[in-house]
């Protein structure tokens, strides 16, 4: 288990790496830069990390973590419903932060794939099975009669997200929290008009 500092020291590798990537995107990321603005020297780095690409994983896996934990601590007490607006509410504001757009446009520019294939593995692998847990909670609580719990997700994700990580990638578009708030609270109620009429098919 790693001690204070040596997580502190962590820390402050992935924060260089995150402003790199916002400034300069993916080829700024050295371990010359690295070391230089984490001020550390590089066999501080390769004794933290293995290489590049676990920096890049440990970063994904910090905001991915930052999500999850987010959606663990809903209410418990609170209806599944309200549950779902939360966490919609903390996932759109993490797809659209200009932590997650640097490390998204990084892996489009990313040719190897690699750190496409960390995003969906760390990130959305991660948060997927905690709404499609509230989804399945809506349905035991009557608000929704989805028969397909996972295609149910799949059109709440839509209604949340539509185009808007594309249009804040492009910077075309941004987002605030209370957007963030209404969007999701929009999508949790055409969510549950669209499964609620599955009551009246045949």
């Amino acid at each position: 288990m790693p001690n204070r500092m040596t997580a502190d020291r962590r820390n402050d590798i992935l924060d260089a790496a995150l402003l790199l990537l916002r400034t300069g995107g993916l080829p700024a990321v050295t371990t010359a830069a690295l070391a230089r603005d984490a001020r550390c020297s590089k066999d501080t780095l390769y004794l933290l990390f293995r290489d590049r690409d676990a920096i890049l994983a440990a970063l994904v896996e910090r905001q991915a973590g930052q999500l999850n934990a987010t959606m663990q601590a809903v209410d418990p007490s609170a209806s599944a419903r309200d549950g779902l607006i939360a966490a919609g509410t903390r996932l759109l504001e993490l797809l659209t932060s200009d932590a997650s757009l640097a490390i998204n446009r990084a892996a489009l520019a990313d040719q190897s794939g690699a750190l496409s294939r960390i995003l969906i593995e760390t990130g959305k692998n991660r948060s997927a099975p905690r709404l499609i847990a509230l989804i399945e909670q809506m349905r035991a609580q009557g608000d929704i009669a989805a028969a397909d719990v996972g295609e149910a997700y799949a059109t709440f994700y839509g209604l949340l997200v539509g185009d808007r990580q594309i249009l804040a990638l492009h910077r075309v578009q941004g987002t605030d929290r209370d957007d963030c708030e209404a969007v999701a609270r929009r999508a949790v109620q055409r969510f549950v008009l669209i499964y609620s009429g599955e009551r009246s098919r045949p």
